[in-house]
């Protein structure tokens, strides 16, 4: 496969992220491409196909947060692949603040869609943090 021009990549990156600050697990979802993956964190178990990831922001950040802003503070591309270090804040359902920080490896097709996702952080944490705010 052809490298992927680092602009179409980024703008991936970029719409991978404001869907999720949107928290709209079908607007993430189509971000994939049909039967793309996610496995995040890494060693969780992976989700194949738009339905499985949207059910996974479903049951996660879009239930858990009523708030999200996400920013990448490095962004790297390579191939057909990008990796961001990202920062998040999250407000929860009872109006706390939560902060979390990872790694996203994102590869994606000719077109920019997503076929695998990796994320690399605490999601146990995040997930206790919002789940009790």
């Amino acid at each position: 496969m052809a490298a992927v021009p680092s602009e179409v990549l980024r703008k991936t990156l970029d719409a991978y992220f404001a869907a999720i600050a949107a928290r709209d697990p079908q607007r993430i979802a189509l971000v994939f491409a049909e039967d793309g993956e996610i496995e995040d964190p890494v060693g969780s178990p992976i989700r194949r196909g738009r339905a499985q990831v949207a059910a996974m922001f479903a049951a996660g950040v879009a239930t858990l947060a009523t708030q999200v802003q996400i920013e990448v503070l490095v962004a790297l591309s390579s191939g057909n692949s990008i990796a961001a270090h990202w920062r998040m804040t999250a407000r929860g359902r009872a109006g706390r603040e939560v902060r979390a920080e990872g790694i996203d490896v994102l590869q994606t097709d000719a077109n920019g869609l997503i076929v695998r996702a990796e994320g690399y952080r605490n999601a146990a944490a995040s997930r206790q943090s919002l789940a009790a705010s």
